[in-house]
C-alpha cells in the first residue's frame, strides 16, 4: 500500500511540475538573459551582418499597429504572438532562393538553425500553456499572416533578386527587434 502511495505521489508531482516550471526557454534568471534572449540577440546580429546598404526605400509597410496591440496582451498571449511571427519568418526564409544575394551560406544556415530552435522551443511553450487565445490575439495573428504572405509575394514579384531579399531582410530585422522589445516589456 505504501509503494502505491509513493508512486501516486511521484506521478502527481511530475504532472504538476511542468505547470509550476512554466516555459524555461523564456525564463530569466537574476542577472542573466533567458535562452530566448540569447538566441534573439544572435539572430538579430546575424541578420545585420548578412545585409548590405540599399539605395532605395523598401515598398513594404511595417505592421506597427499590430505590435502596439500586442503590448496590451497578457504574457501568454504575447508568447503565442512571438511564436506565430517567428514561424512566419522561418517559413519566409525556408524558400532557399538566395542565389542572387551575396550572403554567406554558412551564415544563412546558422541563422535558419537558430530561428528553427527558437520556433521549436516557443511552440513547446505555447503548447504547454493550454490557454485559449482571445479573439484579439487571433485577429492580430491573422493580420500578421497576411503581412508575411505579402512579403512572400513581394519576393516573387522581385524574382528573388538581391534587392528584393535586402528589402525583406530589412523588414524581418525590424520584426525581430520589435519581438525582442515585446519580450522585454513583459
Amino acid at each position: 500500500m505504501g509503494s502505491i502511495s509513493f508512486w501516486m505521489c511521484l506521478v502527481m508531482t511530475i504532472c504538476t511540475w511542468n505547470k509550476t516550471i512554466g516555459c524555461t526557454w523564456m525564463r530569466t534568471l537574476p542577472r542573466s538573459p533567458s535562452m530566448f534572449q540569447v538566441f534573439s540577440n544572435n539572430i538579430i546580429t546575424m541578420l545585420q551582418k548578412m545585409g548590405h546598404e540599399v539605395s532605395r526605400d523598401p515598398q513594404i509597410t511595417f505592421p506597427d499597429k499590430q505590435y502596439r496591440q500586442v503590448n496590451h496582451f497578457k504574457a501568454e498571449e504575447q508568447m503565442a504572438f512571438i511564436s506565430h511571427t517567428l514561424n512566419a519568418i522561418k517559413k519566409l526564409y525556408s524558400s532557399g532562393k538566395y542565389e542572387s544575394t551575396a550572403w554567406d551560406q554558412k551564415g544563412v544556415d546558422k541563422f535558419m538553425n537558430d530561428v528553427y530552435r527558437q520556433t521549436s522551443e516557443l511552440d513547446q511553450c505555447v503548447k504547454s500553456m493550454k490557454t485559449r487565445l482571445s479573439k484579439s490575439v487571433k485577429r492580430v495573428n491573422k493580420k500578421m499572416s497576411l503581412h508575411f504572405k505579402f512579403l512572400k509575394n513581394y519576393l516573387k514579384r522581385e524574382e528573388y533578386s538581391a534587392s528584393g531579399w535586402e528589402d525583406i531582410r530589412t523588414v524581418v530585422l525590424a520584426h525581430l527587434q520589435r519581438l525582442d522589445t515585446t519580450l522585454s516589456s513583459q
